[in-house]
C-alpha cells in the first residue's frame, strides 16, 4: 500500500519493493513451462503496484536467490514454492472442549438486529455471489467476528447490559470472556483461508487491523480525556466501525460474479459513519436503546461521542463541567442527566441529529448512483425512525 492510499478504499494491494521478488515474474523469465496456468496472467498496475485478484495471485517471497552457494535448483525452488502457496489446504481446527466457546455461544443466542447480514443481502442484489455456500460462509465470518468483537467491546467500555442481558464477562469472568473472543477471531480467519482466496485473506487481515486501530484510538481519548476534533472521530468511526462493514462487502467483491466494477466502498464508508453517529446518538438520548443498555452508557464510559464532542468543543475553555462529568465516569443518573441538559444547552443533540439526515441523503446518492436498491433503502428507513423521533 503506498503513502498515499486511502485506508478506507477497500483494495489490498502490493508494493514491489526493491527486497521482493515477484517469483512469477522470475519464473517466466527462465521460460518455464510449467508455470501453474491461473498465474500466467499477470497485469501490473502503472503506478507499480499489483492488485491482488482471484485466479492472478501474486506470490511473493522477500530474499535474494541469487546465490546459489548452496546448490539449490532456483527454478525448481521457485515452482514449488508457487504451488504450496496456491495450493495450500489448512488442516481444519478442532475445538477440543465447547467450553471453550460458551461466552461466545452466549452471546450469540441473544437475538441483535442483524442489521450486518441484511446488509449482506442488499448488497448481493449488485455483486451476485453465485456459490450459495461461500455466501453463507461469509455471511458466518462477518457474524462471528461481530459477536465476538461485541464481547470485547463491553469488558472494554465496563458495559453491564448487551441486546437487554447482563454482559458475558459478569457470567464468565474476563479472563475466559477475552480467551473465547479472541478464539472466535481466529476460527473467522480459518473459515476465510477455506475459501481459497488470496484476495479475501487480504481483506481479511486489512479491515481487522483497522477496526482495532480505531477501536484502539477511542479507548486512549477516553482514557487520556483528549478530545478529538470531529475529523479525527470520523477517520476512527470508519476504522472502528467501517472495518467490519468493508469487510463483509470486500469478501462478496471477491466472489461476486456481477458488478465488480462498481465501487461500493464510498457508500460503506458513508453507511459506516451514518451507523456510528446514530448509535452515538440514541445512546443518550432513546428510551428504548436505555432498556437494552444502560441510562446514557457512553457518559458512564467516559466516551467521546459525536455530540459530546460537539459540546465540549462549543462550550469553550470557560465551561468544562461535561468534562469534568466524563472524567468520573459516573453512574450517578442526576448527574447524567445534568450533561443531557448541558448537551441540550449547547444544541449538540440537534446537531447530530441533522448531520445523521445530511449523510442519509449522501446514502440515498450513492444508491442511486449504483443502480438503486430498494431493499437498502428500506433498512435506512427503518433505521433513521428513531432519529426522526428527535426533537
Amino acid at each position: 500500500m503506498t503513502n498515499s492510499e486511502d485506508p478506507h478504499s477497500g483494495k489490498v494491494q502490493v508494493s514491489n519493493l526493491d527486497a521482493t521478488i515477484n517469483l512469477i515474474s522470475v519464473v517466466q523469465s527462465m521460460d518455464v513451462e510449467c508455470l501453474p496456468q491461473e498465474l500466467c496472467n499477470n497485469n501490473d498496475d502503472d503506478d507499480g503496484s499489483s492488485d491482488i485478484r482471484e485466479g492472478n495471485d501474486k506470490t511473493l517471497i522477500h530474499g535474494d536467490f541469487s546465490d546459489n552457494s548452496d546448490g539449490i535448483d532456483c527454478k525448481e525452488y521457485i515452482i514449488n514454492e508457487i504451488r504450496k502457496v496456491n495450493e495450500i489446504t489448512p488442516v481444519k481446527h478442532k475445538v477440543t472442549s465447547e467450553l471453550l466457546l460458551e461466552p461466545f455461544r452466549y452471546i450469540s443466542s441473544i437475538p441483535g438486529k442483524n442489521i450486518r447480514e441484511k446488509l449482506i443481502n442488499c448488497f448481493q442484489l449488485w455483486l451476485n455471489v453465485e456459490e450459495k455456500n461461500t455466501l453463507d460462509e461469509i455471511k458466518t465470518i462477518v457474524g462471528d467476528l461481530h459477536n465476538a468483537s461485541l464481547l470485547i467491546d463491553d469488558i472494554e467500555d465496563d458495559s453491564k447490559l448487551r441486546r437487554g442481558q447482563p454482559v458475558a464477562h459478569d457470567i464468565f469472568g474476563v479472563a475466559s470472556v477475552i480467551n473465547s473472543a479472541n478464539y472466535v477471531y481466529f476460527l473467522a480467519l480459518e473459515k476465510c483461508l477455506l475459501l481459497k482466496n488470496t484476495e479475501a485473506i487480504g481483506v481479511f487481515v486489512k479491515e481487522m487491523l483497522n477496526l482495532h486501530r480505531g477501536q484502539g484510538l477511542e479507548i486512549i481519548w477516553r482514557d487520556k480525556g483528549q478530545c478529538p476534533t470531529e475529523e479525527e472521530y470520523c477517520e476512527m468511526a470508519m476504522d472502528k466501525t467501517g472495518g467490519l462493514f468493508r469487510l463483509a462487502i470486500g469478501l462478496m467483491h471477491c466472489f461476486a460474479s456481477s458488478s465488480k466494477d462498481k465501487d461500493c466502498m464510498p457508500l460503506v464508508n458513508t453507511m459506516s459513519l451514518y451507523f456510528q453517529i446514530r448509535d452515538d446518538l440514541i445512546n443518550l438520548v432513546d428510551e428504548d436503546y436505555f432498556k437494552s443498555k444502560s441510562f446514557c452508557e457512553d457518559l458512564s464510559e467516559g466516551k467521546f461521542s459525536f455530540p459530546i464532542i460537539h459540546c465540549v468543543k462549543k462550550s469553550g475553555e470557560n465551561d468544562t463541567r461535561l468534562l469534568a462529568i466524563l472524567r468520573q465516569q459516573t453512574a450517578d443518573e442526576e448527574i447524567k442527566r445534568l450533561a443531557l441538559n448541558i448537551m441540550k444547552e449547547t444544541g449538540s443533540f440537534l446537531y447530530t441529529r441533522h448531520k445523521c439526515c445530511e449523510l442519509k441523503k449522501t446514502i440515498e446518492k450513492e444508491v442511486e448512483k449504483l443502480g438503486g436498491n430498494q431493499s437498502l433503502i428500506k433498512i435506512l428507513e427503518y433505521l433513521h425512525l428513531q432519529v426522526d423521533r428527535i426533537e
